[in-house]
């Protein structure tokens, strides 16, 4: 299956795939939403990360990363596939 690469492509194939392994309810996936107020806490955004790297064959460094909302998440993964792209 071909991997969405926009930004609004990206944050709904999230929605679709997040929920399958994060407890997380898809209608709450917006980019403003604070990550601790869907209930992704530290352990939930390792989860994250590594469904993102796999999904979209990045990198993300877990050592610094400050991200609050998910559209800060949306945001690593852009800059990281366009790093790479």
């Amino acid at each position: 299956m071909p991997v969405p690469l926009s930004r609004d492509a990206i944050l709904e194939h999230l929605r679709e795939i997040l929920p399958h392994r994060i407890d997380v309810d898809p209608a709450l996936l917006v980019p403003d939403a604070a990550l601790a107020d869907i209930g992704i806490d530290s352990f939930a955004l390792i989860e994250l990360v590594f469904l993102a790297e796999e999904t979209y064959g990045i990198r993300i460094p877990m050592e610094g990363l400050k991200v609050r909302t998910l559209g800060d998440v949306l945001e690593v993964v852009v800059v990281r596939l366009e790093e790479v792209g």
